[in-house]
């Protein structure tokens, strides 16, 4: 067996698209060897859920000490990827539980459940359209996952954000908060959003790891997730 390491995380660069109404991404080069100084040297300015990224309590607890520092590293690795095949149906659809039960044993396994809607497929090429009516996970679901699958450390998705925002601003965020809620029963579920899925569709996936930034008592941090997959 031949082994391939692919990137899931989309490129950071001035002016990265992002999420309606979020900062745009800014990247400076503050030093430049072309005028004369020593080294070249950027600073890279970025709302923390811009692009590819991982989502800790702190987004939705004011808690600072369950910051995305304080996730385990063994959080970021994960042995059994499962990517479940959602396509989206209609505008603002919502993943449910009865497409999680046609998994069968194999969720119960799983320690990543990943979500294509098939979403990634128009993100470089219509981004206005990726940004508005996407798919994301019903609150219903979420519970499920947390409280029936002890064994997932993280959901991932190919679109702007699990959860209907419209939505969970009227109950509270349930679907991100089902996932990342550090007293819930089994462990805080980690949320990837926003991740580049054409690398892995309809390869086998053996593994994905994350290394984040550990930016302290923060509510995310921008990463690149990479996967092994079978040539």
């Amino acid at each position: 067996m031949t082994e391939k390491y692919v990137d899931l995380g989309y490129p950071i660069y001035e002016g990265s698209p992002v999420f309606p109404g979020l900062p745009e991404v800014k990247v400076e080069l503050r030093e430049d060897k072309e005028k004369g100084d020593h080294w070249n040297g950027s600073v890279l300015t970025t709302y923390l859920h811009a692009g590819t990224h991982v989502d800790a309590p702190f987004h939705h607890f004011s808690d600072e000490s369950v910051g995305i520092d304080s996730i385990p590293a063994e959080n970021f690795f994960y042995d059994s990827p499962l990517m479940l095949d959602v396509p989206a149906q209609k505008e603002n659809d919502l993943i449910t539980i009865e497409q999680l039960l046609a998994y069968g044993d194999q969720l119960q396994e799983a320690d990543i459940l990943i979500f294509n809607t098939h979403a990634y497929k128009k993100r470089n090429d219509d981004f206005e359209s990726y940004s508005d009516g996407f798919s994301t996970v019903s609150p219903e679901a979420a519970e499920y996952i947390r409280e029936q699958l002890p064994k997932v450390k993280a959901v991932a998705i190919d679109t702007l954000s699990i959860e209907n925002i419209p939505i969970g601003k009227t109950n509270g965020f349930r679907t991100h908060k089902a996932f990342l809620d550090p007293d819930r029963p089994n462990d805080t579920i980690l949320i990837y959003e926003d991740v580049n899925l054409e690398p892995i569709v309809d390869k086998t996936i053996r593994k994905i790891y994350c290394t984040p930034l550990r930016i302290v008592g923060r509510d995310a941090s921008i990463c690149n997730p990479v996967a092994i997959i079978e040539k």
